[in-house]
């Protein structure tokens, strides 16, 4: 029996996913960078990665020292604050597909990284 209902199950995600293809537009990943708690980039990141525009992101685990580009679409930047509301006024560094990937990246003197925002152009 379980054998049968996995058989149903596959099916119906099968049908699913052929009749509305349009509900899964964007699955690569865009962006992708760690934040770090310290300077020099070490210590254990705190990876983020998705796809798309994702509004402001607040809750890190803590503020970081410093960041790692990974990855970045054409049409995506990604916004770092000073604070931990993604306020305008206290925006550190926006970063894009023509920031050097792979690069430890730290924020002003005496600053930290408390929240980021990405935004990405719409297709």
């Amino acid at each position: 029996m379980p054998s049968l209902l996995r058989i149903i199950l596959s099916a119906t995600l099968l049908i699913n996913a052929s009749a509305f293809p349009l509900l899964h537009v964007r699955d690569a990943t865009e962006w992708n960078f760690d934040l770090f708690p310290t300077v020099r980039c070490n210590g254990t990141a705190d990876v983020h990665t998705g796809s798309g525009s994702t509004g402001c992101r607040a809750n890190l685990p803590t503020e970081a020292a410093a960041y790692r580009l990974n990855t970045i679409a054409e049409g995506c930047r990604v916004q770092f604050f000073d604070n931990t509301m993604c306020d305008e006024s206290e925006m550190s560094v926006i970063a894009g597909p023509l920031t050097t990937s792979e690069t430890c990246r730290v924020p002003a003197s005496g600053h930290r990284y408390g929240s980021y925002q990405v935004t990405c152009d719409e297709e």
